[in-house]
């Protein structure tokens, strides 16, 4: 192990503790992002896979450049708020309930809303005759069909019925009926969406659930979530060494990805590879990136919803996936902003995420509401997922977002005297 990853370790170390302190805010913005990156960081300098390269001074001022900007948004933000007196969790599972909530409202919408999923589902599968990559002997091509313009949208309502259905068990009293109705039509729609062999909506579901059930309720504490990390963990890797056909694709992987750590620690390297090449494949680009496209990629969800993208990346010849050396094709949520704009880009945008999300948690601090808890679960989860995606450009995000927040506007109140504080 090399001294920057040891510093990497034990920032992460110090980071992880930090959060035992009594009144700690566990999910507080900046232990989050800088506990992911100094891991990311750390496990990428390790250098385990033939894979990974060695970056240049310049290379590595540039990687920095983004994840620096974005953590100094969020110091901005604390430095603002830094005289300002702050609830502690414990206090805000108190308060965050003071928005009323019509459950009546709240649970139709969320049916209607696994109806039009189930619809989409429905059609692609019965009418359009494309078979869940999961069952299909080309799982690779399936994950591209299945889907279609305008309909397909409806697939993507699999995260916010995950979400307003825990958002109705924590803030509506009884009920337990439709309460067990709703986790049956979560769990419906998160198998089915499984079958597409996508995953990271089921994340953003899962993260968002997590973030609220933290904040709104005791429920979520290290008693209780350790057991059941320790047995996912534990199951996980009971069935990888059950399975030969498993110990077959681990070794396979092993051997395509270089790994230079003995075969018998081969299980590591699906986790470690997911987590390392973003970076590696970012690194690689600002290295040999020679021309941006000004905006294609920070506006995506707009050239895919007005159905341009693909005439657009046709005649442009735009390839998506540059400069790989592996079937590894992610480049970190900063790639899009620097491919736009370059170190501009990378440094200005990330700036202003970081302070949008800032602003957002200590709004939640001062005055916790249902529709702050939201948003900034949904800001965790932009954040634990940075090293790997920015589903800010993304229609299937930008379309949940607005999803979700229609249904807020339907069903929640906040009180006349918080309404001033609540404007962004």
């Amino acid at each position: 192990m090399n001294l920057t990853s040891a510093a990497c370790f034990l920032a992460s170390f110090l980071l992880l503790i930090s959060a035992f302190r009594k009144d700690a805010d566990v999910f507080s913005p900046g232990r989050v992002f800088l506990l992911v990156w100094t891991l990311v960081f750390g496990l990428t300098e390790l250098k385990f896979s033939r894979l990974q390269g060695t970056w240049t001074t310049a290379v590595w001022l540039q990687v920095l450049l983004g994840p620096l900007a974005f953590a100094t948004g969020i110091f901005m933000t604390f430095a603002i708020n830094i005289r300002t007196s702050l609830l502690t969790p414990g206090q805000i599972r108190l308060r965050w309930h003071t928005a009323t909530v019509d459950g009546d409202r709240l649970f139709w919408l969320v049916v209607v809303l696994f109806l039009l999923y189930f619809l989409a589902f429905a059609v692609i599968l019965f009418i359009k005759r494309v078979t869940p990559p999961l069952f299909s002997a080309r799982p690779d091509i399936a994950r591209l069909e299945f889907t279609m313009f305008g309909i397909g949208l409806f697939l993507h309502n699999v995260a916010p019925i995950m979400f307003l259905s825990a958002v109705y068990g924590v803030s509506v009293e009884g009920r337990r009926t439709r309460k067990w109705l709703l986790t049956v039509l979560s769990v419906l729609a998160a198998i089915t969406y499984f079958t597409l062999l996508q995953r990271f909506q089921l994340m953003m579901g899962a993260a968002m659930i997590i973030v609220l059930v933290y904040y709104a309720t005791r429920h979520l504490r290290w008693t209780t979530v350790l057991p059941y990390a320790l047995g996912a963990v534990g199951l996980f890797y009971w069935v990888s060494t059950l399975r030969s056909a498993m110990q077959f694709f681990v070794l396979y992987l092993y051997r395509e990805s270089k790994m230079t750590m003995p075969k018998a620690y081969a299980w590591i390297t699906e986790p470690y590879m997911y987590v390392v090449m973003n970076v590696e494949n970012l690194a690689r680009g600002i290295a040999r990136l020679e021309h941006h496209t000004f905006g294609y990629y920070s506006m995506n969800f707009l050239f895919s919803i007005s159905g341009l993208k693909h005439w657009v990346e046709s005649y442009f010849a735009v390839d998506d996936t540059p400069f790989l050396v592996s079937g590894y094709n992610t480049y970190t949520s900063f790639w899009v902003y620097y491919r736009d704009f370059g170190v501009a880009g990378v440094a200005l945008f990330p700036l202003l995420t970081g302070i949008i999300v800032g602003t957002i948690y200590y709004r939640m601090r001062r005055t916790p509401t249902l529709t702050l808890l939201c948003l900034y679960s949904l800001c965790v989860f932009l954040m634990l997922f940075s090293f790997f995606n920015n589903p800010l450009t993304l229609l299937w995000f930008v379309y949940s977002l607005a999803v979700t927040a229609a249904v807020f506007r339907l069903t929640v109140r906040i009180p006349a005297a918080q309404e001033s504080d609540q404007s962004l």
